[in-house]
């Protein structure tokens, strides 16, 4: 029963073409809305203006032209405007290297012949998916029934293995400015965050890029999921008893095929600063509004508004509840913008500048990596980074980065002063003011730590003591069960900091946490 499914779907199956009369409908159905299709530019945007525009295509003969507004309308009704968006850009640069179409030849002989110059004459070593888009756009349109489009052609490309650009390549090797951010770098974002957050006031226009620096930091959103969220995602929850306060954000999913914007949610408990943080710029942007149910219960109030100065300025085509959210270069210049304001305000306090270059993905993936290092399982990251499968996710579970380039970036920073002792740029006075003796290599809240025990290896340690150490077979644990208290305090101590209060309760239970704390109980059992 199953091979015969199989051979029904066979891509070498032959295709009843269907002759289809020039492209003249006046609307497609979207996923969200109409799309109007009677002049030459589709506004097929629904959160942000995206457009397509077909007077981009002059030369190419009419017939053609139908056809190829005959895939897209397949594209439009399933698929996101972005996504579809890049398939029109790749097309756009096949067309573009064609000089002319010859009306004496045939022209589906024509289209076959141009494909396959193009794909022979930009192979590449590195990244060939713009060839894989065309790929898919031909076979594609042949499954269709598009009369232009060849069976033989469409079976030829199938054989074709296309290189992909390698995802992650920043996560196994360090890569500066681009790889995720180290622990000691992290921290040193987030303390200068906080101090931030105490010379910005929500009438400032930077507080809003504030806020949204820091969902990217502990949340691991993309840009698009900040712009999504509505009023009505943010939840205050107030214990009567203690009148203690808790905040949650339903934050939308942007990457579920064939699924609509605003159709999937992920809960997602978030600290109470940051919650804080949400409730004065929500109060800040929306204090004009009378009813304050109304604010509440409302789906169609966006939690980043349109700048005031911008209010009159018409969002472009776009899906109608979207029209006041803020525009998209909002959310992916803020944190660049957010660390050009903070060294601003270093610059008149004297204070060292904060050296990171950031931008959201970058804090997406220090988040993954931080999160796959604490233990958190692939499937709880999966969901958490809004994914669809577990192959996007393994590339932080993977321990390919350069442990040398690392080590080396640990040395430089840590043994400067020796170094610069030897160099004769500090005198042995200064050196020993400076000296601070740090045995454990990790966050700043586990390098104080020291005599947990010794280790049988003898070699410098690839993994990442001392969360490694607890489940190491070469661990000798020292007996003071104090030190290891210490160390399993401070292990919870960085998921809270990382992840706020309400973190996944998978976190706490990690492997590394989990020997800990057993070591923790047989001492204290030993010493009773």
């Amino acid at each position: 029963m199953v091979k015969s499914t199989r051979k029904r779907i066979k891509s070498v199956l032959i295709i009843k073409q269907i002759k289809r009369p020039i492209f003249s409908q006046t609307s497609i159905i979207g996923r969200s809305r109409m799309v109007d299709t009677t002049g030459n530019v589709w506004e097929i945007g629904e959160s942000v203006p995206t457009s397509l525009n077909w007077g981009l295509f002059p030369g190419l003969p009419p017939l053609l032209l139908s056809q190829l507004k005959y895939y897209f309308e397949s594209l439009i009704s399933k698929m996101a405007p972005d996504t579809i968006y890049q398939e029109f850009a790749t097309l756009k640069r096949f067309f573009r290297s064609i000089d002319d179409f010859d009306q004496s030849e045939s022209l589906k002989e024509q289209l076959s012949e141009s494909l396959l110059d193009f794909i022979f004459t930009h192979r590449d070593r590195s990244d060939e998916g713009d060839l894989s888009v065309l790929r898919a756009w031909y076979r594609d349109s042949y499954h269709l029934g598009l009369t232009l489009f060849s069976r033989n052609t469409a079976q030829l490309l199938k054989r074709f293995r296309f290189r992909g650009n390698i995802k992650g390549i920043d996560v196994m090797t360090y890569i500066e400015n681009r790889s995720p951010l180290h622990s000691d770098e992290l921290i040193a974002l987030r303390s200068a965050l906080a101090e931030c957050r105490d010379y910005v006031t929500p009438s400032d226009p930077m507080f809003k890029k504030l806020v949204v620096t820091w969902l990217y930091v502990v949340l691991g959103v993309r840009p698009r999921q900040i712009l999504l969220l509505m009023t009505c995602d943010f939840a205050v929850n107030v214990n009567t008893s203690t009148g203690e306060k808790s905040f949650m954000l339903n934050v939308p999913s942007v990457k579920k095929r064939f699924t609509g914007i605003r159709e999937r949610f992920k809960p997602r408990f978030i600290p109470i600063f940051l919650g804080e943080l949400l409730e004065m710029l929500i109060a800040e942007q929306y204090r004009g509004l009378a009813n304050k149910e109304e604010l509440q219960n409302s789906d169609a109030l966006p939690i980043f508004r349109k700048s005031a100065e911008n209010v009159r300025k018409e969002r472009g085509s776009t899906f109608e509840r979207f029209q006041d959210a803020a525009s998209d270069r909002l959310f992916n210049s803020a944190p660049s913008e957010v660390v050009d304001f903070i060294n601003q305000y270093r610059n008149k306090e004297g204070k060292p500048q904060l050296l990171l270059k950031l931008y959201p993905r970058r804090l997406r993936k220090t988040f993954a990596t931080h999160a796959a290092a604490m233990g958190a399982s692939a499937i709880t990251l999966m969901e958490l980074l809004d994914h669809d499968d577990l192959q996007h996710v393994m590339i932080y579970y993977q321990l390919g980065v350069s442990f040398a380039i690392k080590a080396d970036a640990v040395y430089t920073q840590h043994f400067k002063e020796y170094i610069s002792f030897f160099e004769g740029k500090i005198t042995l006075a200064e050196l020993v003011n400076r000296n601070d003796v740090k045995t454990v290599f990790g966050p700043d809240s586990l390098r104080k730590l020291v005599g947990i025990g010794l280790c049988a290896k003898q070699e410098p340690c690839k993994l990442q003591p001392p969360y490694s150490c607890y489940s190491c077979k070469k661990f000798e644990a020292s007996n003071d069960v104090s030190v290891h208290r210490e160390v399993f305090n401070a292990m919870q101590a960085e998921i809270r900091e990382k992840f706020g209060d309400e973190a996944p309760p998978g976190f706490y239970t990690a492997t590394h946490i989990k020997a800990c704390g057993e070591l923790i109980e047989r001492l204290e059992v030993d010493h009773e």
